[in-house]
């Protein structure tokens, strides 16, 4: 058992390739636009630096290195402050286990992961119907689907198109 947890706890933390039980993708940084319906609402963070497999993205002002975290079905962003660098973030922000737990869910993640498997390059894993909808976001209820596309739609969805 101890041996299980600590490797899942190593395991949550791996993001220098797009490992199968990685919580999370830290990216090249991609331009705002890339964020669809959303990226009129945060002008100033024109950088996506990653994103969650659950589908919360990395936002990054790169005039003040400040760094928001976005909750698309919460319609919602929280800014964590600024940071040197994407790695400092993420030894910050995205390593700490708070931030694990409450975002990142990983016990949901790994139900969700093993019933539908690893997800491939640029995929989420998607609840249907969306929340907003009146899904009720169990595992049983996840797709997979390209991330790109998934907050576009989801931007559509909360009416901000």
């Amino acid at each position: 058992m101890r041996r299980t947890l600590l490797a899942l706890f190593a395991s949550l933390f791996s993001t220098a390739t797009p490992a199968a039980d990685a919580l999370y993708q830290l990216i090249k940084p991609a331009p705002l636009a890339r964020l669809g319906c959303w990226a009129r609402h945060y002008p100033a963070y024109r950088e996506v630096v990653g994103y969650s497999v659950l589908g919360h993205f990395f936002l990054r002002d790169p005039a003040t290195h400040e760094y928001i975290v976005l909750h698309p079905f919460k319609k919602a962003a929280k800014s964590y402050g600024s940071f040197d660098t994407v790695a400092a973030f993420e030894h910050a922000v995205l390593k700490d286990p708070g931030f694990v737990e409450y975002v990142f869910r990983p016990e949901h993640v790994q139900a969700v992961r093993g019933r539908l498997g690893a997800l491939k390059a640029d995929q989420v894993y998607i609840p249907e119907p969306y929340p907003v909808l009146g899904g009720r976001a169990g595992p049983e209820s996840y797709g997979k689907g390209n991330v790109w596309v998934f907050i576009d739609l989801v931007g559509q969805v909360q009416g901000l198109c």
